[in-house]
């Protein structure tokens, strides 16, 4: 699709839209090699986790770019390669559009084009092109060229943080980049930030990782006899394969999850209980939000308090107690001081929320403040371990 953009270097069309993410993991060890998945020393298994969705959905040689290029421009990889997916798709390789813009990252290129209006005025391409693999010369139809310049027009005009910094600051050169934050046409920068998200924006370092363990046995009918294959990374590969779930139907409060009744906790113990934690008797016992965090401390986990640094995997407890809980999710993502959840029972459906403030979670849409965050027993330092 063509719009008019409104920014004072016309610069964006939205090529992707809001297409589905796709949500299974795969690696690249392959072609990176062992030694990735610890680059900038290590990281949580929630960086890897997001991670793994980007390498699944965008081709080896594509992702690799989008990774030189933030290393060599100093900006969020996650977020280059969510404006690519948005411009162009996942292995784009876009010509010149009838608007003007060009390239696997849609720049303006056409001089008195819709994208680049004045004439006697160089385009951005012209202005800011990068020869990003080495060949002697920049076209944009070169997807490395592209996503090089791209990444630096970024970081040196539309405002966008160095690696590692905060979340509206991307949101704001996402606006920059597309003329607007939002239109008739598309979310613009929403869009861009909430595939940021799910690619490990806030994980930056921690590269591809190996394919992670298996989800563990079904917990149908009865519960896991061995919760040993449990990790935070499948906790939170299996919750993000359940986004969009309704209740059949709608206000009924029937999921498959369990009883026809609120469900917030039976989702959550759901969820654990096929990433292979151990809880016996199916979900029904855990049908009440504060049954999570007992149950957790009861089992070998912890509860942290709410001031505490979660892990993705982790259970967030809403209210002002075990006995006066009012609503429990997972966390899927952590980077900052922000967090993303996944939700049962909100808007009658599995959804994300966020990213928002813990303290803010009422803002943002929870129906009561965060008292605690309760870690699954039997994940080790893999799955858990926010510090309070």
């Amino acid at each position: 699709m063509s719009v008019r953009l409104r920014s004072p270097w016309p610069f964006a069309v939205a090529g992707a839209g809001a297409a589905a993410i796709a949500l299974v993991v795969a690696s690249l060890m392959a072609l990176f090699g062992a030694g990735i998945g610890c680059m900038g020393g290590g990281g949580t298994t929630a960086g890897r986790a997001s991670v793994d969705t980007a390498a699944h959905e965008i081709p080896a040689a594509r992702l690799h770019i989008y990774m030189e290029a933030g290393a060599r421009f100093d900006i969020s990889w996650p977020f280059l390669a969510s404006i690519g997916v948005q411009e162009c798709g996942p292995d784009g390789h876009c010509g010149v559009a009838p608007s003007g813009c060009a390239g696997a990252m849609e720049i303006a290129y056409v001089r008195g084009s819709e994208c680049s209006p004045d004439p006697s005025v160089p385009t951005i391409w012209e202005t800011f092109r990068v020869d990003g693999d080495g060949d002697g010369k920049a076209s944009i139809l070169d997807p490395a060229d592209s996503i090089f310049t791209a990444a630096r027009i970024l970081r040196q005009d539309m405002g966008a943080p160095p690696a590692g910094g905060s979340y509206h600051g991307y949101y704001e050169a996402a606006c920059h980049y597309y003329g607007a934050c939002a239109d008739g046409i598309v979310d613009y920068a929403h869009e861009v930030m909430a595939r940021a998200v799910s690619f490990g924006f806030g994980h930056e370092a921690n590269g591809p990782a190996e394919a992670p363990a298996p989800a563990g046995p079904s917990c149908e009918g009865g519960g896991i006899a061995d919760g040993g294959g449990a990790s935070a990374q499948a906790i939170v590969r299996i919750a993000r394969g359940q986004l969009g779930t309704p209740e059949v139907p709608l206000g009924s409060n029937c999921t498959k999850y369990g009883p026809c009744e609120e469900w917030c906790a039976l989702f959550v113990a759901w969820v654990w209980q096929r990433a292979g934690i151990a809880m016996a008797g199916g979900t029904a016992p855990y049908a009440y939000s504060g049954t999570i965090g007992e149950w957790a401390e009861a089992h070998g986990g912890r509860v942290l308090p709410p001031g505490a640094t979660p892990s993705p995997g982790d259970a967030v407890l809403f209210g002002w107690g075990p006995r006066r809980s009012e609503h429990v999710a997972i966390v899927e993502s952590v980077f900052g001081t922000e967090i993303t959840t996944i939700d049962g029972n909100y808007g009658d459906r599995v959804s994300r929320v966020g990213p928002f403030l813990p303290a803010l979670a009422v803002a943002d849409g929870e129906p009561a403040p965060i008292y605690g965050y309760a870690e699954p027993p039997g994940l080790g330092t893999e799955g858990g371990g926010g510090g309070g």
